[in-house]
């Protein structure tokens, strides 16, 4: 893999504080809505993935990790996972805390770069994911610091933002992105350019559906897949480390 098609976040701007209170206002505006569809997707996968410890890395403001918690505890399954929400950011995590709070959710919130997970030991995590994250970050790095916390037979998901493979809707959602986001956003963020510059951030770069399934592949995961949502606007790309034995 080569980290330099991956468009990474420029850490000496902290836009991620400044865009803490105001993020979930702009993912429902950008997405009208879906976005809740596609992670309520993701987390039903996590809650039914067998293992007790979920780490969600990138977590932001806790949509996954929370609405993976709401399930259990509705389902009475709570005690069976873990959860820890790890982010760079902890105006992030404040959110997501206040949020959880609200919801009689407990859970672990942990100040991670999810390049490197260095306070997260090899082999120890059952369930990994990281969603609308990827697309900002170095690829490699993120994948590979995926695989080594992951324990042998562990769960990794992704979900992204796809290269759509209908032309003419791809050309519409680039439009959409190109025109209406930096409109909304500069109104949600009172002109913060920084802030939306982030959100169209690794749109044109990110590989399409196949092409990142490789890269995780190439990383050593087994089982790899991905399922498309939405027509491909968004994809949920899934994969396994690989047991021991093989």
């Amino acid at each position: 893999m080569n980290s330099k098609n991956s468009a990474q976040f420029d850490g000496t701007d902290d836009v991620f504080s400044r865009m803490a209170e105001s993020y979930d206002m702009l993912c429902d505006l950008f997405s009208l809505y879906a976005h809740r569809v596609w992670k309520s997707h993701l987390s039903n996968k996590v809650a039914n993935t067998p293992g007790v410890l979920f780490l969600d890395i990138a977590a932001g403001t806790g949509d996954i990790a929370l609405r993976v918690a709401s399930q259990l505890s509705k389902e009475n399954r709570l005690n069976e996972k873990k959860i820890v929400l790890g982010d760079i950011c902890h105006k992030m995590l404040s959110v997501a805390r206040r949020k959880a709070v609200l919801k009689g959710i407990t859970c672990e919130y942990r100040i991670l770069d999810a390049h490197h997970l260095e306070s997260i030991a090899d082999n120890s995590v059952d369930i990994l994911s990281i969603s609308f994250a990827m697309k900002i970050c170095d690829r490699d790095k993120v994948l590979t610091s995926a695989y080594r916390v992951l324990k042998p037979g562990g769960k990794f998901y992704c979900l992204e933002a796809s290269r759509i493979p209908t032309r003419w809707l791809y050309a519409a959602y680039l439009l959409y992105m190109r025109l209406c986001v930096p409109v909304i956003a500069m109104i949600v963020t009172k002109g913060d350019r920084s802030a939306y510059n982030y959100l169209l951030k690794g749109i044109h770069e990110f590989p399409d559906i196949n092409s990142f399934s490789e890269e995780v592949a190439l990383c050593g995961f087994i089982d790899v897949n991905a399922t498309p949502l939405s027509l491909g606007i968004v994809s949920l790309h899934e994969g396994i480390k690989a047991p021991c034995n093989t």
